[in-house]
């Protein structure tokens, strides 16, 4: 063995074999029968920390480890800080993994003697990624202090977890392949599990955790190849046996959306079942959406009419009283629209959905008596266009205006008002198109 090694095995040794006590209490100040060196070693460890002399302070900590272990919660805080900068001031590989070592020790005695296993088993799990991850023989220990850190702290556990958590999970599959597809997904449904309970309870992290499901679902792809027939395989006959179960749907969802199957009827299926126990207005949307390009307009109204109760926001209003009056025509599909300038006036799209309206009345209007009267729907067309500064509909409408000649044929006069006859029944001006 050579003196490296040995040397390792001393200074691990040195607090390795320190007696703990399970399930003691670290609170407040449980002095040793030696106080009076105790409480020096405390003074003499806590100045050299606070003069950032990481290596004077180990000694004197080391004897506070040894002889009073439950002296108090501090000496394990401060004992995280000391080898913490021992790892990162040394440049010696096998010194600094020593001092890695011991901070991992410094965690066990905190758990076995100040009874805060859920806390610090998420510290040293942190911990572990930060200075052991890169480490292939260190991989498979680095998850299961993640698996164990997120079995005990549930929803409590720290924002700053889940993105090291599922890169721990893919360094593992990518270096030792020692986790199944399976395997790699419970991890990944438990992450997001998670997230998506800490985003619902707000706070300050919820835009960042948000973010990090992006990261998590890049992760997740570059080690399992999560594309339709993988979800049709594993997962579809899960949700055949269980078709009301939310956690399922929303994967499905998820995943046969990124994979771009979202034809598939098993996708549609999942997303009516997120909707009936989670309600939204985007999923809404999306659904009527979906419907409404498989010429299923029944089933896409009901879900525009949902999503016009999931939301207050005008815009969004106006969206879904145009996507129903897509689904109609003549004056229907125009209540609609006016609708949706009745809550947001500003809505370009909606003047334009109804000079479209017009222009494509000829044919239904038209009488074949007066050639102005006739193509009076055009110029109705036009005034809507260039209300929604539609140019290329003002040009389209513009080509179809009644001639000089025809004007002055059927006893009209430029700037004349006119009403359009038909179900239009709106006052225009008579222009020409030459």
């Amino acid at each position: 063995m050579n003196s490296k090694m040995m040397k390792r095995i001393l200074l691990l040794g040195a607090i390795a074999l320190m007696p703990f006590f399970a399930q003691a209490q670290c609170e407040g100040w449980n002095w040793p029968e030696d106080r009076s060196s105790a409480e020096e070693k405390n003074v003499l460890y806590t100045d050299a920390l606070r003069n950032g002399d990481f290596q004077a302070a180990k000694a004197p900590h080391l004897w506070l480890l040894k002889n009073a272990p439950s002296l108090n919660t501090s000496i394990y805080i401060n004992g995280e800080k000391i080898y913490k900068g021992l790892i990162e001031e040394t440049k010696d590989e096998e010194k600094q993994q020593v001092y890695i070592d011991s901070l991992m020790l410094i965690y066990d005695m905190r758990i076995a003697n100040c009874n805060e296993k859920a806390d610090v088993m998420a510290r040293k799990a942190y911990s572990a990624y930060r200075y052991n991850v890169k480490k292939k023989n260190e991989l498979q220990n680095v998850l299961k202090l993640f698996d164990e850190a997120y079995s005990l702290n549930g929803d409590n556990v720290d924002y700053y977890m889940h993105v090291p958590y599922m890169s721990v999970v893919v360094y593992n599959k990518k270096y030792l392949d020692n986790l199944s597809d399976t395997e790699i997904l419970e991890r990944y449904d438990k992450i997001m599990e998670v997230i998506d309970h800490n985003i619902n309870q707000g706070g300050k992290y919820a835009d960042k955790l948000s973010d990090y499901k992006g990261t998590i679902d890049g992760l997740l792809v570059s080690v399992v190849d999560v594309n339709c027939d993988f979800v049709r395989t594993n997962l579809a006959p899960k949700f055949e046996k269980n078709p009301n179960d939310l956690k399922l749907a929303k994967k499905i969802f998820a995943f046969m959306l990124n994979g771009k199957c979202t034809d598939d009827p098993l996708w549609l299926e999942a997303g009516k079942v997120i909707q009936d126990q989670e309600p939204s207005y985007g999923l809404a949307k999306n659904l009527g959406l979906k419907f409404k390009g498989s010429g299923e307009n029944e089933r896409a109204e009901k879900y525009f009419n949902s999503a016009l109760e999931l939301t207050e926001d005008p815009a969004q209003k106006a969206e879904m009283y145009i996507m129903l009056g897509s689904m109609k025509s003549g004056a229907a599909a125009r209540d609609m629209y006016r609708k949706a300038l009745s809550v947001d006036p500003a809505n370009k799209d909606a003047y334009s959905a109804i000079g479209n309206l017009y222009f494509n009345s000829f044919n239904q209007c038209k009488e074949e008596k007066d050639i102005v009267k006739d193509r009076a729907v055009f110029l109705a067309a036009y005034d809507m266009f260039e209300r929604a500064g539609n140019t290329r509909g003002m040009q389209s409408a513009q080509e179809q205006f009644p001639s000089k000649e025809e004007i002055f044929s059927y006893d009209y006069t430029k700037g004349d008002k006119l009403t359009v006859n038909c179900w239009i029944n709106e006052t225009t001006t008579i222009r020409s198109r030459d």
